[in-house]
């Protein structure tokens, strides 16, 4: 919707007549309007008379008349919508309106992002990319956009693969049969566009190639997840502005705190009718004493927003993945968070959330404040204010 030109005059369909017996129609005319039967219809014969060929009309109605619908459909309206609109219903029925026959879908996206580099997004976006394909057999496609460190490649023990730069490099030209040659068939339902990792290269930052690429992916794959680098620019926060879902990869410390109330804020101001960014807390227990953690209630409290996924710190079983090119759900002693990662799968293939399982929340319940949170809490809650009252 960022790149429509839109403008809104009174007075309904009459204003609509008389204006465009002067000027070119645009592709898309919305009029609200309370008429019904034959006025309604004779004054929609004297608009298709002025309009331009290929021009659009969507009705706002007062009432929800299936007949009337049926009488406008017949008549050449492209659409009737009525009250109550919601922004995002709005949208939807405009999309409807331009829907390709040929391409019948455009698929989910969602994109990871770090609060820091070092927190877990990237092995994160692999692992769920991994278990809707193969877990909850969801036709996936994992693109990794970091050009000069990415890693995909090497958690799926590949060499020297450079699709993301092939990709970019012929963003202008980028169809469904280039993509599906450059990008990696992992299994039936995984494909991969990998990045060779290389700094031999200048990165490329143009937005326009990037919006090329996710469209381009979302056109031949039902989800599309998208690792994204830590770094903030026009191309990663378009991304961020426009896809279906963010997740947002954090640990338990002063300086993620800070980072992931600010993208939380961000995104919900950039995203106001959009679902809440969806928050993974990882590497919980790392520190020796839980007097030197900030606790998950507090952390949660402080961003504004609960974790849909805590991890505990498990280096030792992460490291062991990473070096033998395999995905968490193939190692022996990650049950409980195999089940996290097939919660949190659901929610992004479908776009809902169904009631957790104790062991997505690591054993903790949020919201509830245990004994050794409560003791916890004098400590972590000072480090958080202080840090609010800096910023304020």
């Amino acid at each position: 919707m960022r790149r429509t030109n839109t403008k809104i005059y009174m007075g309904g369909l009459a204003a609509a007549i008389d204006y465009y017996h002067k000027e070119n129609t645009p592709g898309l005319i919305m009029f609200e309007s309370a008429l019904r039967g034959e006025q309604l219809f004779s004054q929609l014969e004297t608009l298709a008379s002025v309009c331009d060929e290929g021009t659009r009309v969507v009705m706002i109605g007062a009432t929800n008349d299936i007949r009337l619908y049926r009488q406008l459909m017949e008549k050449g309206v492209s659409d009737y919508i009525v009250p109550p609109l919601h922004p995002l219903s709005m949208i939807r029925s405009l999309s409807d309106v331009y829907a390709d026959p040929d391409k019948p879908f455009t698929g989910r996206a969602v994109a990871f992002y770090g609060s820091k580099g070092g927190v877990g997004s990237s092995t994160l976006a692999h692992n769920m990319a991994w278990t809707m394909s193969e877990r909850l057999m969801q036709e996936t496609a994992l693109i990794d956009l970091d050009s000069s460190w990415g890693t995909t490649a090497l958690d799926f023990a590949y060499d020297s693969a450079s699709g993301l730069e092939e990709a970019l490099a012929d963003a202008g030209r980028l169809d469904d049969a280039l993509l599906d040659r450059i990008m990696v068939r992992h299994t039936s339902r995984l494909s991969i566009l990998p990045t060779s990792s290389s700094l031999n290269t200048k990165p490329i930052t143009d937005s326009s190639a990037y919006e090329a690429i996710l469209s381009a992916v979302r056109s031949i794959s039902p989800l599309a997840v998208l690792d994204i680098p830590h770094i903030w620019n026009e191309w990663t926060t378009n991304i961020l502005t426009t896809v279906d879902d963010v997740v947002i990869t954090t640990v338990p410390d002063l300086a993620n705190l800070r980072n992931t109330k600010n993208l939380i804020d961000f995104l919900k101001a950039q995203r106001p009718h959009d679902t809440d960014p969806i928050l993974v807390l990882n590497q919980t227990g790392r520190c020796r004493t839980k007097e030197d953690e900030i606790s998950v209630d507090n952390f949660a409290g402080a961003v504004g927003l609960e974790p849909s996924l805590v991890i505990g710190f498990d280096p030792d079983t992460f490291s062991r993945a990473c070096n033998e090119g395999k995905m968490l759900a193939e190692m022996k002693t990650t049950d409980s968070l195999v089940s996290g990662l097939d919660y949190l799968g659901h929610r992004l293939r479908t776009g809902e959330f169904v009631d957790p399982p104790t062991a997505a929340r690591g054993g903790l319940k949020l919201g509830r404040k245990s004994k050794s949170a409560s003791k916890s809490a004098g400590k972590s809650q000072s480090l958080i204010g202080s840090l609010l009252r800096r910023k304020s």
